[in-house]
């Protein structure tokens, strides 16, 4: 019941968006500045730049740095910041998907700030693309800072959890928490580096056993680690930190974008 309740709010709230949009002879592509409907942007952008290709799984991490995910210039193994100072070491694969520039963060504004949520149906159709071809179907989310749900009524990533779960058939382990409400992106680089180990922690031991109950009380080994932006890596490592001591083996962080 709370499945199909929760589809058919999102179900209505994207017609009246097509509607409104129809009405008001429809809203600019954020790339091209062509007509779109129910998403800011048109089917041509969406086909060229947010698309991802049918790839076989080892093809997802080619001319990737092993260590950050993030595409390589050059023939080495790493990118030259991992060389230097890695901030990724519990995370056994890093995945990002597009860079974070130019109109993706005019879409992650759209998203997060705007609350276009019709955005969450595009972006969560993307992730299965990708998700389906990794070992793991269970997806552990980053937790939104602590009040964000009760203070906005949503959350962006538990929403791509819910619509992965709800329409893809993924399994979602929500086993983390935020131990502070300070923002992320207030802080600088090396703030967020000092929140390593300190920024996450699994929920209490009543909830930590009742998200089990489907996995009938084991932990599972090899999971998805999931956030909308990689900017320095430190919010996927401190969360994989915490994951890692509580017994998950393998862990394949994915983000929708990463800065370059």
């Amino acid at each position: 019941m709370k499945k199909l309740w929760y589809l058919f709010k999102l179900g209505i709230k994207a017609v009246l968006r097509v509607v409104f949009a129809v009405i008001s002879g429809g809203e600019e592509c954020v790339i091209c500045g062509k007509k779109s409907f129910l998403y800011p942007l048109c089917r041509e952008c969406r086909k060229s730049y947010l698309s991802i290709k049918n790839v076989e799984k080892d093809d997802l991490f080619k001319n990737r740095c092993k260590i950050c995910g993030k595409e390589l210039l050059s023939t080495q193994e790493t990118c030259f910041d991992c060389r230097i100072k890695p901030v990724v070491t519990h995370v056994d694969k890093m995945l990002p998907l597009f860079p974070y520039r130019i109109w993706n963060k005019e879409l992650m504004f759209m998203w997060k700030s705007q609350e276009i949520r019709s955005l969450s149906l595009f972006f969560a159709k993307i992730l299965n693309l990708v998700l389906q071809k990794l070992d793991s179907k269970v997806v552990i989310p980053v937790p939104p800072r602590k009040g964000k749900l009760q203070q906005k009524g949503w959350d962006q990533i538990d929403e791509l959890c819910n619509l992965l779960e709800y329409i893809y058939g993924y399994k979602v382990l929500r086993i983390l928490e935020r131990s502070t409400a300070m923002q992320q992106k207030k802080l600088g680089r090396e703030g967020r580096l000092n929140q390593i180990g300190k920024a996450y922690s699994v929920v209490p031991p009543s909830r930590f056993q009742k998200a089990l109950k489907p996995y009938k009380g084991t932990l599972p080994k090899n999971i998805i680690l999931l956030d909308d932006v990689c900017t320095t890596g430190s919010t996927l490592e401190s969360c994989s930190l915490v994951l890692k001591e509580v017994g998950i083996e393998t862990i394949t962080g994915v983000t929708l974008f990463t800065v370059d």
